[in-house]
């Protein structure tokens, strides 16, 4: 997976909604309008400038009546992005384990979880700046 595939699925995903908004005769406004969503936005995902939540392409298969056309294309595209910060996640802790061993695990283990996308894959926030500023040995 790489960052240029999923930004051709993100573009896909606006081009059906475009296409899909423009056969029902809608206008950004009018689908702004019935979504509760601003014009802008609208237009920004339909070109891929933008992305949205879930939330987003629910309502607008409801505004356009897809049957849930549009969420199950957005759901295949968030798939692709969630593999893509899964990857990204693998790769930053595989550096740091390929790096030579620290003088103590926890030095490492406050490095990986002051990373926001590698604490996110090993199930933990990402550690403030005060917490993860100790010598790692907690006095």
């Amino acid at each position: 997976m790489t960052p240029e595939e999923l930004a051709a699925a993100r573009r896909v995903l606006g081009l059906k909604l475009a296409a899909t908004r423009k056969a029902m005769g809608v206008t950004q406004v009018r689908l702004a309008v019935t979504v509760q969503w601003s014009r802008s936005t609208i237009a920004n995902v339909e070109t891929a400038r933008q992305s949205a939540p879930r939330e987003f392409w629910i309502a607008s298969d409801v505004a356009l009546g897809t049957g849930g056309l549009l969420v199950a294309e957005w759901t295949r595209t968030e798939a692709l992005s969630r593999r893509l910060r899964h990857q990204a996640a693998v790769e930053t802790i595989r550096r740091h384990l390929d790096q030579s061993p620290p003088v103590c695990v926890c030095l490492v283990l406050q490095r990986l979880l002051r990373d926001p996308v590698a604490s996110m894959y090993l199930g933990v926030p990402p550690a403030s700046p005060v917490q993860a500023s100790g010598d790692g040995h907690g006095r």
